[in-house]
C-alpha cells in the first residue's frame, strides 16, 4: 500500500471510529498553527491559489474586521505587553527571572511590537547559506524584502506596493529627545544615516525604519489577512484555538489535536501542516507531539515519534541594557513614541554592525527600583543592545500539560565575549548621554556612577542587574544539514525525517540576524507558501 492509500485509510478510519462534532470541515490541504508574523503571510499567500483548502489556528484572538482591532494593537507608537500576551517568565541567568512578552493573537508579535521594519545585513544571511543553507543568501533574499515592502525609498534596493508599508520620522516630527539624541551621536563621531535598510549604508545614526501607516501598526495580520483575502472561500482563520499536539501516522504528520475555548478537543487533518508557533511555543509542541531529544520525551511519558535533540537548544536573544536619565519637568511624555531614532554600529572586535543604541523617549522606572521614592515615574535614554550574541540558551517544557509555561533559559552575556561587548557599548551610551542638549534634558543618570563606568566588575555587575531582552528569540528549531544533529528542519523549513510537517517563523534561523528580526520573519512566511504552492 503507498504512504497516500495508507494516510487515506487512516483517515477514514479515524472519522468513521467517532462522531462528527464539527460544524466546520476537518479537511484540509494545508493547516497553519500559529497566525503569527509568519504563519498569516504562509495563509495568505497559499490560499491565493483557489483550489487549496487552508486553515490557520491562532492560540489567541482574532479580530477580522480593522475597526474591531482593539487600540492596543492599533497604536504604532510603543509596545504593547499587557493585554495579548502569554504573561511568562525568563531566566535572565540563573537566580534572575524578568517578565518575558510573547503576542497571543492574530498576527503575533508583529501586532504587539515596536513597529521596527529592519533587515538583516547581506552577511548574516550569507553566512546561513555558507553554513548549508544555500536557499538563503542575500542574493536569494533580497527580492523577498522587495516583495513584503511599501517603500519609498531607492527602488534598487527597495519594494513598492508590497503588503508592509515602510516609514521614517522625518526631522520636523522628532521630539526633542530624539532630536538631541541624534546632536549627541553625531557629537560622538556617528555619520548621520538616512536608510538604516540600505545594504551599503555604513554604521551611523538616523530614522527607524517602521511598519506603520500613520499611527496604526501594520502587523502581518493587518497588511496579510486583508478583508478580501479573509472572503476567500478557500481560507478559515480560527482564534482561541489551542493546538494540543500534531498527530502522526508513522513519520508523516497528518493533522493537530485542537482544544477550542469551550475546552472541547477537536482533530483537524491535512496533507501539509506549518507549525508558526514562534521560538518559544514551537518546541514544547513539538515534545508533547513526541518530536524532540529521547530521554527528556520518555521522562515525561511522551511516546518518542522522532528523536532530534536540537528542539529548544539554540535559544539566541539580543540582549539590552540601558543608560537611563532622569528627565527634567515636562521633557518625558507619556503620549510621545518609544523610539524614532537609532544608531548601528560595529563594536571593537566584533562582527560587522553588530550593536545598536536605540533613544527611549519613556521608560518606566520600575527598571530601577533604587532610585529613591517621589522621583519621575518616566525616563529617558540610551539603550545597547547586542545583535550578535555568541551566549546560548534554551526553551523546555516541564509537562505534557499545554497551559504550562516552558521553562525560557536566556543565558545573557554567559559567554565572555558578548560581556566584553556590552560593556563597551554601555560606555558608548555613558558618553552620549553626557553630551549636550541630551544631557540637558535631564538632572542626571539614573544609578549609573563614573565610578562604575571606569571598574569592569562593577560594570559587569550593572549590566547583570539591568539587563533585559529586546523580545526577539530566535533559534529552537535551527535550520541545517543533515549531518548536523543539532538541526531541526531542512533549509525548505522541513522537520528532519518527517513527513509533510514544517517550521516557518523566527525559530528556525541558525543564528541571529544583526538586526531587528521581525521583516525576516515576513520574509520566512513568503518562501515556504512559495514551495508549498508548487509542492502542493
Amino acid at each position: 500500500m503507498s504512504d497516500r492509500s495508507r494516510q487515506k485509510l487512516t483517515l477514514a478510519r479515524s472519522r468513521a471510529s467517532r462522531p462528527e462534532r464539527f460544524a466546520m470541515q476537518t479537511r484540509y490541504d494545508h493547516i497553519v498553527v500559529g497566525v503569527g508574523s509568519s504563519g498569516a503571510v504562509v495563509a495568505a499567500r497559499v490560499s491565493e491559489d483557489p483550489k487549496l483548502s487552508v486553515l490557520g489556528l491562532e492560540a489567541g484572538p482574532d479580530y477580522p474586521k480593522l475597526e474591531e482591532l482593539p487600540e492596543d494593537l492599533r497604536n504604532a507608537y510603543g509596545v504593547s505587553v499587557e493585554r495579548h500576551d502569554w504573561q511568562y517568565t525568563a531566566q535572565v541567568m540563573p537566580g534572575r527571572t524578568i517578565p518575558y512578552a510573547r503576542a497571543k493573537v492574530t498576527g503575533g508579535c508583529s501586532a504587539v511590537n515596536g513597529s521596527i521594519a529592519l533587515r538583516g545585513l547581506p552577511s548574516d544571511y550569507d553566512e546561513w547559506a555558507a553554513a548549508g543553507n544555500t536557499d538563503w543568501g542575500w542574493k536569494d533574499l533580497l527580492p523577498y524584502f522587495k516583495r513584503i515592502e511599501d517603500d519609498s525609498l531607492d527602488p534598487q534596493i527597495h519594494g513598492k506596493g508590497g503588503p508592509i508599508p515602510i516609514v521614517r520620522t522625518p526631522k520636523e516630527e522628532l521630539t526633542p529627545i530624539q532630536s538631541a539624541f541624534v546632536d549627541a551621536c553625531i557629537a560622538n563621531g556617528f555619520e548621520p544615516v538616512v536608510d538604516h535598510n540600505d545594504p551599503n549604508t555604513p554604521s551611523g545614526v538616523g530614522p527607524i525604519p517602521m511598519n506603520r501607516k500613520g499611527d496604526l501598526r501594520v502587523s502581518s495580520a493587518v497588511g496579510y489577512l486583508t478583508p478580501e483575502v479573509r472572503s476567500r472561500k478557500n481560507l478559515t482563520i480560527r482564534g482561541n484555538a489551542t493546538v494540543t499536539r500534531v498527530l502522526f501516522d508513522g513519520t508523516r504528520a497528518i493533522g493537530v489535536e485542537v482544544r477550542a475555548k469551550d475546552g472541547k478537543l477537536e482533530e483537524f487533518h491535512a496533507a501539509h501542516i506549518t507549525l508558526s508557533c514562534g521560538t518559544v511555543h514551537n518546541p514544547p509542541l513539538l515534545w508533547r507531539s513526541g518530536v524532540g531529544p529521547r530521554a527528556k520525551l520518555e521522562a515525561l511519558g511522551i511516546r518518542v515519534v522522532v528523536d532530534r535533540p536540537g528542539v529548544g537548544e539554540n535559544l539566541i536573544e539580543h540582549c539590552l541594557v540601558p543608560v537611563a536619565l532622569v528627565p527634567k519637568p515636562g521633557v518625558c511624555k507619556a503620549d510621545n513614541p518609544d523610539v524614532q531614532m537609532l544608531v548601528q554600529y560595529t563594536a571593537p572586535g566584533g562582527p560587522a554592525n553588530d550593536m545598536q543604541i536605540y533613544c527611549v523617549s519613556k521608560l518606566g522606572r520600575e527598571r530601577f527600583p533604587e532610585l529613591p521614592a517621589g522621583a519621575t515615574d518616566l525616563l529617558f535614554a540610551a539603550m545597547i543592545v547586542l545583535n550578535r550574541p555568541k551566549s546560548r540558551g534554551r526553551v523546555y517544557p516541564t509537562s505534557k500539560d499545554p497551559d504550562a509555561q516552558p521553562t525560557i533559559e536566556l543565558n545573557l552575556n554567559s559567554d565572555p565575549e558578548d560581556m566584553r561587548r556590552m560593556r563597551s557599548g554601555v560606555r558608548k551610551c555613558w558618553d552620549i548621554v553626557k553630551t549636550g542638549e541630551f544631557a540637558n534634558l535631564s538632572t542626571g543618570v539614573a544609578v549609573l556612577t563614573q565610578a562604575i563606568i571606569d571598574d569592569d566588575a562593577a560594570l559587569g555587575a550593572y549590566i547583570q542587574g539591568n539587563c533585559g531582552t529586546i523580545w526577539h528569540p530566535v533559534g529552537t528549531c535551527k535550520m541545517g544539514v543533515a549531518n548536523d544533529p543539532m538541526a531541526v528542519v531542512d533549509q525548505r523549513l522541513r522537520v528532519h525525517r518527517l513527513k509533510n510537517l514544517y517550521v516557518a517563523d523566527a525559530s528556525v534561523f541558525p543564528d541571529h540576524t544583526s538586526r531587528n528580526p521581525n521583516l525576516t520573519c515576513i520574509v520566512i512566511g513568503e518562501r515556504l507558501a512559495e514551495w508549498l504552492k508548487a509542492s502542493s
